[in-house]
C-alpha cells in the first residue's frame, strides 16, 4: 500500500469512529435456547454444546481457576464467577467479584469510549499465591477538541480472597490518549507476561508505528512487571522498553503454540484484511502503514499490502471476520483437531449476526490448508474461546445477553 492510500485508510476510520460508517447490517438477533444443540462438523463429526451460563453483558475474556471455577469479564463493568465450571451444573454466582475498577459513571463518555475491566490471566502459580492479573481502561481527563475522553490502558495485579481483589498494584500504565481500545494478557514461555493492545482508533494512529507509548503494540515484561533485559527495544532511546512488536490495529486475541512456543496473534484489519501473525521479537506489523483491508464504505485494494521491513501476516481474512480470542488446541477430546486454531469471530463481511466459532486446520509449517465455520447457526458474536483442564473447548460471546458454551464430542447427529 503507498502512503496516500494509508491516509485514506486513516481518514476511513476517523470518520468510522465519528458516525459516518455505513448503519450495520445484519440478521435478526435471536436468542440462544436452553440447549443442548448437536452438530456435525468435518473430521472430528459429531459435537454437543451445551449453554453453561447466559444472562452476561457483553462477555469479552474468561480464565479457569484449578479448582474448575471459571471467571467471566463482563467487558468494562465487573467479573462474574461460575462455579463448577467443569462439571456437569456449574451455577454462576449472581454477585459479581468486589474490587474490580468500573468507571461506568464517569461524566462526558463517547458511546465509542472502551473503559473499565477488559482481560483477565491467572498466575501460572495460583493455586498458592492466588494472584489475578487483569487489564483496564482508566479515564484521564477530557480532550475538548475531539469531545472525548482521554484514557490509559493499564495492566495490574491482584489477590482473589473470599470474592475480592485486594492488594491491587499497577504494574504497567499506558499514555493518555483519545481512541483507547481493547487489550489481552498471555503468559508465554518461563512465565513471561505478554500484554496485547489496540492501536488508537482516531487521532493519532501513527502511533502503532512509533515504539514512545503503548498502543498498537504487543509488549513483553515479568510478573512483577519488570522488563526482561533481552526485549528488542530496551536500549533504545525514547522506546517504551516493554515493547515486544509494534505496528498492530487490534491484536484482540493471543495463543502460545505448543508445538514451537512462540506467540500467535489473531488482529483485526479495518474493513477486510483480518490477520494471524506470529509474534516476532522487533518485528514491524505494518499498521497503519500497510494492511489488506480497505477504508470504510470501500476503496481501492492495496497494491502493495506488506511493505519493506514489515511482517506478513501467516493468514488473512477477506471479507473480514472480527476475530478475537484464540485457543490452538493440543487436547486429547478432539483427536482430529489437534493442533487445529480456534478464533472467536463476531461476524463475517461486515453482516451482523453471522459469528462463528473459526476453526483453522494447518500443516507442519503453520500454513494454512483449510477452515470451517462452528456454530454459525447460533448467530452469536463470538469473542473468545479457551480450552478447557478437561480438554474441551469454552466459548463466550459478546451479546447483551452473552452466554458461555461447552463444546463435548457427541455421537453424530441423525440425519
Amino acid at each position: 500500500m503507498n502512503i496516500s492510500l494509508a491516509a485514506m485508510l486513516a481518514v476511513g476510520l476517523v470518520a468510522s469512529a465519528h458516525g459516518a460508517e455505513p448503519q450495520p447490517v445484519g440478521l435478526e438477533p435471536m436468542p440462544v435456547g436452553a440447549g443442548p444443540y448437536h452438530f456435525d462438523t468435518a473430521e472430528q463429526h459429531g459435537i454437543r454444546v451445551d449453554i453453561l451460563a447466559r444472562g452476561l453483558a457483553h462477555g469479552y475474556s474468561f480464565a479457569f481457576l484449578p479448582d474448575g471455577d471459571a471467571l467471566i469479564v463482563e467487558r468494562g463493568v465487573r467479573i462474574r464467577q461460575l462455579r463448577d465450571a467443569t462439571g456437569a451444573k456449574p451455577v454462576l454466582v449472581a454477585a459479581p467479584l468486589a474490587g474490580v475498577p468500573d468507571f461506568s459513571g464517569t461524566a462526558n463518555i463517547h458511546p465509542d469510549d472502551v473503559l473499565g475491566i477488559q482481560d483477565i490471566a491467572i498466575d501460572p502459580d495460583f493455586a498458592n499465591n492466588r494472584l489475578l492479573y487483569y487489564t483496564y481502561n482508566r479515564p484521564a481527563g477530557y480532550d475538548a477538541g475531539a469531545r472525548r475522553l482521554k484514557v490509559v490502558t493499564v495492566l495490574a495485579r491482584a489477590t482473589l480472597r473470599d470474592g475480592w481483589l485486594t492488594g491491587a498494584k499497577d504494574l504497567l500504565t499506558g499514555e493518555a490518549a483519545v481512541g483507547v481500545g481493547g487489550s489481552r494478557i498471555l503468559f508465554g514461555k518461563d512465565n513471561m507476561l505478554f500484554l496485547s493492545v489496540g492501536g488508537l482508533s482516531i487521532g493519532d494512529i501513527q502511533s502503532a508505528q512509533r515504539t514512545d507509548n503503548i498502543y498498537g503494540k504487543i509488549l513483553r515484561i515479568r510478573r512483577d512487571g519488570t522488563v526482561p533485559g533481552d526485549n528488542p527495544f530496551v536500549k533504545t532511546r525514547g522506546a517504551r522498553p516493554e515493547i515486544y512488536t509494534f505496528g498492530h490495529r487490534d491484536p484482540l486475541g493471543l495463543a502460545l503454540d505448543p508445538a514451537s512456543g512462540d506467540v500467535i496473534a489473531s488482529e483485526h484489519g479495518p474493513q477486510g484484511g483480518d490477520e494471524v501473525n506470529r509474534i516476532l521479537a522487533g518485528r514491524n506489523y505494518g499498521w497503519p502503514l500497510y494492511s489488506y483491508g480497505v477504508e470504510y464504505g470501500g476503496s481501492p485494494l492495496p497494491t502493495v499490502p506488506v511493505g519493506p521491513g514489515t511482517e506478513p501476516p501467516v493468514m488473512v481474512w477477506m471479507p473480514a471476520i472480527a476475530p478475537s480470542g484464540i485457543a490452538l488446541y493440543d487436547g486429547d477430546r478432539f483427536a482430529a483437531w489437534k493442533g487445529n486454531l480456534f478464533v472467536a469471530s463476531a461476524r463475517r463481511g461486515e453482516i451482523d449476526g453471522t459469528g462463528a466459532l473459526v476453526r483453522v486446520v494447518f500443516n507442519d509449517k503453520f500454513q494454512e490448508i483449510r477452515q470451517e465455520s462452528l456454530l454459525e447457526s447460533l448467530h452469536q458474536r463470538f469473542k473468545d474461546v479457551r480450552q478447557g483442564p478437561d480438554g474441551l473447548l469454552y466459548a463466550l460471546t459478546d451479546e447483551s445477553d452473552s452466554v458461555l458454551l461447552r463444546i463435548s464430542p457427541a455421537p453424530r447427529p441423525s440425519r
